[in-house]
């Protein structure tokens, strides 16, 4: 054997040794939440928002303001999904790379309201031009996952605005994760060519606003705010 390689494999073989005997990946240093205290945009008298599926829900005052408690480890038995797939609900297409394989998650995006003017299907959205032809969307989720992990990579959110003409719209995943509820903040920006072709791109990572007041609209609302 060349007396190079005998010195190269076995310094690549200790490189391969340190890095499988890593040290586990470490949760977020935001902490879970159990409630998600909202402000709806549009409201009238009073009413609830809920999620059936979930069996919870919560009064809404005239304000249009709720507190909303999260359901515990019990209620989600036979919801959850891997971890690696949670984006789905956020009609995300594609799978993430989750650090610890087992893990389970869920992920709450959408509230059902009813108030003195209907029922209506609410996110936690708001829309911001930032140009003539380009506008920012950002979105908050919380998601449930039963243990520590880190999901990283790609997903194409272009279904979770639902804009005629954007049919890809790449988010990088970078979440770190406690057992319980995290919130989650999406940040994605869309822009326009002067031949009225849309592309876009975006950003997924844990959020620092805790339990702070959330507004939530419809996606009209939130179409409206765009003004593609």
């Amino acid at each position: 054997m060349n007396s190079l390689l005998r010195f190269v494999l076995p310094a690549a073989a200790l490189a391969l040794t340190a890095c499988s005997q890593s040290s586990p990946p470490q949760a977020s240093d935001q902490p879970p939440v159990t409630v998600i205290q909202g402000k709806v945009a549009t409201w009238s008298g009073t009413g609830t928002v809920g999620v059936p599926e979930l069996n919870v829900s919560a009064p809404v005052g005239t304000d249009g303001t709720f507190t909303l408690t999260l359901p515990g480890d019990a209620s989600l038995t036979g919801r959850t999904r891997a971890a690696a797939d949670v984006m789905t609900a956020l009609n995300c297409s594609g799978s993430l790379q989750s650090s610890q394989a087992g893990t389970l998650g869920l992920v709450l995006t959408g509230l059902n309201a009813r108030d003195a003017s209907g029922t209506r299907q609410l996110s936690a959205v708001e829309g911001e031009k930032t140009g003539l032809l380009s506008r920012r969307v950002h979105a908050r989720a919380w998601l449930y996952t039963d243990g520590a992990t880190q999901l990283r990579g790609t997903v194409n959110c272009a279904g979770l605005l639902n804009i005629p003409g954007l049919s890809n719209l790449p988010v990088e995943v970078a979440v770190n994760t406690q057992r319980g509820w995290n919130v989650m903040d999406l940040l994605l920006n869309v822009s326009a060519n002067v031949f009225g072709q849309l592309s876009g791109s975006g950003t997924a990572a844990n959020s620092t606003a805790g339990s702070a007041t959330t507004t939530w609209r419809t996606m009209a609302e939130l179409q409206a705010q765009l003004g593609f």
